[in-house]
């Protein structure tokens, strides 16, 4: 607690002097006790990020300032409120419904459980005991949702080891480079790590949707710095070492250097003593005097090869490196245009010879499209070319004098105006699926060279992950088709058993993913909520006919047995990876802000926001649809009901919300 007294004695300071500072043009809101990515030291604030942040600074040419925040909440209504630009250090995972909008992620951490040594606990023994965490954060969520019991929220990652070396708590969460950086500084030595490891979130920028620019202009400096090798030097000097590092080989190269001077030196001590001893012998001397000044040339030209060497080889570890780096973004959560634009970047900087490139890829209507565009103008990125118009490299080729002639005319004098000079020369390759055609990666010369073999063979294997990573985003295409028609096929097998409620799950569907995106909600996270929607009810496939079917009112025991379908629907979507996380969801869209909906009877926040969503979204399309029994209530009247249960079956601000979407889009 001592600690932690400091820290906000330090932070309260640092406030004070933060209207002392020149404005910046981009600042920084961070939780500043997040060691070894942020904390104050003095009066100074340290850390990976805070490095990586004034190293984008540099890449940007723009001032970078910090305001430190006590909370991670308070950090991210500093965006919000326009006090900051963005949130340094902020944590994305799946299904977060994070209300900033992430970088391309910076860092991947591992998270640990601490125990005492001796304590002889295994991570299944800590779910029913007492383990302490950062409160607030995406830890506490992850324990709590795993079974953990005790979950012990302290305000620091200081307080929580101090808890464990007390015996306060059993065991310890945290991040891993965390648990390093503390246990040296605080000097914990009766601690150890258990070998299970869990990666939850991704660290990224977190920066407000209406600033897509900055966005844009992180990601690309946060690259260049991945490329030049800066960012691996701020890993290695914060979160680890490399055995092989830059300062080893100088140092290495430094003791040869002095070794051949001390070689020198004796080579003329040597010299000079022959020198004397043969003064007499002219012929003799002169002839020594040869010999001595040939193995002195030959020192220094083996001195010179040295550092040649020492040179290529750093190039080919920084060449290994990048190509490392890239094949770490062969992932499906990685999207095309930045891996694409990652790999065309990556590729001009290990092929010299190139003074441009674009990549071209097929998409699913059968249209190619650019992906990636550098040293031409974006006019390129507005063209839907037929796969007959692009040029199909047999293998890596270089073409000379690449020609737009199977192109109509107009397409042509797009490509035409779109070069500042005419291409020469090109290296291309194919994209290759299933050995069949996806694109092509060209990089070009707008002058006559010859592509030395290391940029042809650097360029095979870059091209090579590029047909790998073109792999995975068609097949997770695929995938994700056949697993959307088979949730229809469900769907529409559910309403030929149930006529009455035909096109129901669809009309929710769309009604509540368009209302996420009125609300705020983007890509991904509203796509998830119209799939929800479409699997709301699939759990009435456990209901009985004459249940399901009842053109009438229900009987007590009859309503019972319905109001289980929540619970079959959950059980349902838990048997699948892919469907998991739209459970909770699906199972809560019955439960009221009250307290008295099913199954579970939940109250208020304790719902999932996007089961309040698909409540006012059913509910909707439940009173506005005719029915057998009773004619559906008009706009205007759903509103009205909508309005009288706000508070009580609805979340009021959502209710309210709601209404104006329903105003706008259906009146």
């Amino acid at each position: 607690m001592q600690h932690t007294f400091k820290k906000i004695c330090v932070l309260l300071v640092f406030l004070l002097l933060l209207p002392l500072q020149a404005k910046a043009d981009i600042v920084f809101s961070v939780h500043a006790n997040n060691p070894p990515f942020v904390y104050v030291e003095g009066k100074e604030l340290k850390g990976f990020a805070v490095d990586l942040a004034k190293e984008i600074g540099k890449v940007l040419n723009e001032k970078v300032d910090f305001l430190p925040t006590s909370y991670q909440s308070e950090a991210i209504e500093a965006v919000k409120d326009g006090r900051a630009d963005a949130v340094l250090v902020m944590g994305f995972y799946e299904g977060a419904g994070n209300s900033l909008v992430p970088t391309d992620p910076y860092f991947y951490p591992y998270y640990v459980m601490a125990v005492r040594k001796g304590s002889n606990l295994k991570l299944d023994d800590l779910k029913q005991k007492s383990v302490a965490v950062v409160g607030g954060s995406a830890l506490e969520s992850y324990l709590i949702s795993n079974g953990f019991k005790n979950v012990v929220s302290l305000a620091s990652h200081e307080e929580v080891l101090e808890a464990l070396e007390s015996g306060q708590v059993d065991g310890a969460f945290m991040v891993e480079q965390s648990y390093g950086y503390l246990t040296e500084k605080l000097e914990i030595s009766d601690t150890i790590l258990l070998p299970e490891k869990v990666q939850l979130a991704q660290y990224a920028i977190g920066v407000s949707e209406k600033n897509s620019i900055l966005r844009v202009r992180l990601n690309d400096a946060i690259r260049q710095l991945q490329v030049s090798g800066v960012y691996d030097q701020l890993v290695e000097r914060w979160l680890g070492k490399n055995e092989l590092s830059p300062a080893f080989v100088n140092t290495l190269v430094r003791n040869i250097a002095i070794g051949a001077a001390i070689g020198a030196i004796v080579v003329a001590l040597v010299f000079y003593w022959v020198l004397k001893m043969l003064r007499s012998n002219r012929r003799e001397l002169a002839a020594a005097y040869e010999q001595l000044a040939a193995e002195n040339q030959q020192l220094l030209a083996s001195y010179e090869e040295i550092l040649n060497a020492n040179k290529e080889l750093e190039d080919m570890r920084a060449k290994e490196k990048s190509l490392l780096g890239l094949m770490g973004q062969l992932r499906p959560d990685v999207e095309d245009e930045s891996f694409y634009s990652y790999l065309l970047e990556l590729a001009l900087s290990l092929v010299p010879e190139a003074q441009a490139g674009s990549i071209l890829v097929r998409d699913d209507d059968g249209y190619v499209r650019f992906r990636a565009i550098r040293g031409y103008s974006s006019l390129l990125s507005t063209l839907d070319l037929r796969p007959e118009w692009v040029y199909r490299p047999q293998g890596v080729e270089v073409v000379r004098e690449l020609r737009d002639s199977a192109m109509p005319p107009e397409i042509a004098a797009v490509f035409s105006s779109a070069r500042p000079s005419p291409i020469v020369v090109s290296l291309a390759a194919p994209l290759i699926v299933n050995k069949q055609w996806y694109g092509s990666v060209f990089v070009d010369s707008f002058e006559e060279v010859d592509f030395n073999e290391q940029s042809i063979e650097l360029f095979e294997s870059l091209t090579s992950l590029a047909s790998a990573f073109t792999a995975l985003k068609v097949h997770e295409r695929t995938a994700n088709r056949f697993l959307k028609e088979i949730i229809l096929i469900l769907v529409k097998a559910l309403e030929y058993r149930d006529p009455y409620t035909a096109g129901h799950s669809e009309r929710v569907a769309k009604i509540a993913s368009d209302f996420a995106s009125f609300i705020g909600y983007t890509g991904s996270t509203s796509e998830d909520i119209y799939w929800a929607g479409i699997l709301h009810d699939i759990g009435k496939v456990g209901i009985p006919d004459f249940v399901l079917k009842k053109p009438g009112s229900l009987t007590p025991e009859e309503y019972a047995e319905m109001k289980k379908h929540p619970v079959f629907s959950e059980e349902i979507l838990e048997g699948s990876e892919t469907l998991r996380k739209y459970a909770k969801w699906v199972e809560s869209h019955h439960e009221r802000w009250d307290g008295k909906g099913y199954p579970k009877g939940l109250m208020g926040e304790e719902i999932p926001l996007e089961g309040r969503i698909l409540s006012l979204a059913d509910s909707f399309d439940a009173m506005s649809t005719d029915r057998p029994y009773r004619k559906g209530k008009n706009i205007q009247e759903s509103i009205e009901e909508i309005l009288r249960c706000s508070g009580t079956q609805f979340d009021p601000y959502l209710a309210t919300q709601f209404t104006h979407f329903l105003k706008r889009y259906f009146l």
